[in-house]
């Protein structure tokens, strides 16, 4: 069996004995710690044209929505504080290219 629903037997073991009950649970055992070793090294994503931009951009989780990160508290402070400090910066700059402006023309 694969991982896209392509139920395939690949394998079978017919048992007719006194134990079956018990070679069909070893089996089943066995076979489960198959599936589990195989499901504990991860598998490679498997994207299409244009998922990666998405996946990069992403934010959330779109099943619960819910954040990747966290933030402390602070750090939503100094990046508020960072941020009205670069407004101010820009009107100054603003304010200074018209200065500049107006002494030309005079």
């Amino acid at each position: 069996m694969d991982s896209f629903s392509n139920y395939k037997i690949t394998s079978y073991d017919l048992y007719r004995g006194s134990n079956a009950l018990e070679r069909f649970v070893n089996k089943f055992e066995e076979e489960l710690a198959k599936i589990q070793i195989d499901l504990s090294s991860p598998a490679e994503i498997i994207m299409e044209p244009g998922d990666h931009i998405t996946f990069n951009k992403a934010i959330e989780c779109y099943i619960c929505k819910k954040s990747f990160i966290e933030p402390a508290p602070e750090i939503l402070q100094q990046f508020e504080e960072a941020k009205q400090q670069l407004l101010e910066c820009k009107e100054w700059e603003a304010h200074m290219k018209k200065d500049h402006s107006k002494k030309k023309d005079v």
